[in-house]
């Protein structure tokens, strides 16, 4: 295993809050991944496919995994104070400090949007609000996961999406969010998020 990263395990590793997956549970199953003879070579970032078959190996199985965010496309989007959850968990897990404000808003109903929110609060964000265009039923986060969230004093703002982010001489302030209704089923199985026409209403974040 060629791994770009300096210890191994990937979104597991660098994904996922410690809370969640402990690291010493995770250099449990890849020293047992490393007893049945398999070798892990870390800091081995690959740039060509075609040097690592000039090296001998027969066969290349491609498992980068899915490090880029999905990007909202809205305006303001890159202001300082916006940061999109990966890269948020990447730091956090990297041991870097990072700072939160008082009021933390996070868009999103998955896993990263929910370990996002936990890490926020952890870190003593005193108010933390996820943000979600369809209901709780459709959320594809687990629901232990949410109901844990709801615990440690976190809400929930949905049928609701984000349609501009706020800002105040380059700093965030808040953002400003459009009310949500379902409608039909898409490909996924899920309701259709369907926005409400002048039904926009501020969240104020820092």
């Amino acid at each position: 295993v060629f791994e770009a990263a300096d210890r191994p395990g990937g979104m597991l590793r660098y994904g996922i809050p410690d809370y969640r997956l402990p690291k010493e549970v995770l250099d449990d199953e890849i020293s047992y991944i490393e007893e049945l003879g398999v070798e892990i070579k870390t800091n081995h970032p690959v740039k060509s496919l075609k040097e690592i078959f000039s090296q001998g190996y027969k066969a290349i199985f491609l498992a980068t995994g899915a490090w880029v965010s999905e990007k909202l496309n809205i305006s303001n989007e890159d202001i300082s104070g916006v940061s999109h959850a990966l890269e948020f968990l990447n730091r956090i897990n990297s041991g870097e400090p990072v700072e939160v404000g008082k009021q933390v808003a996070v868009v999103g109903g998955g896993n990263a949007a929910i370990d996002a929110a936990r890490v926020a609060r952890r870190l003593g964000a005193e108010q933390v609000t996820v943000v979600y265009r369809r209901s709780c039923e459709e959320m594809p986060a687990i629901t232990s996961e949410v109901d844990e969230a709801e615990k440690e004093g976190i809400t929930f703002h949905f049928l609701a999406a984000p349609v501009s982010v706020l800002n105040h001489n380059g700093r965030l302030r808040g953002i400003q969010c459009q009310r949500m209704e379902l409608g039909e089923p898409d490909e996924s199985g899920r309701r259709t998020p369907l926005p409400i026409v002048g039904s926009e209403f501020d969240l104020a974040t820092d």
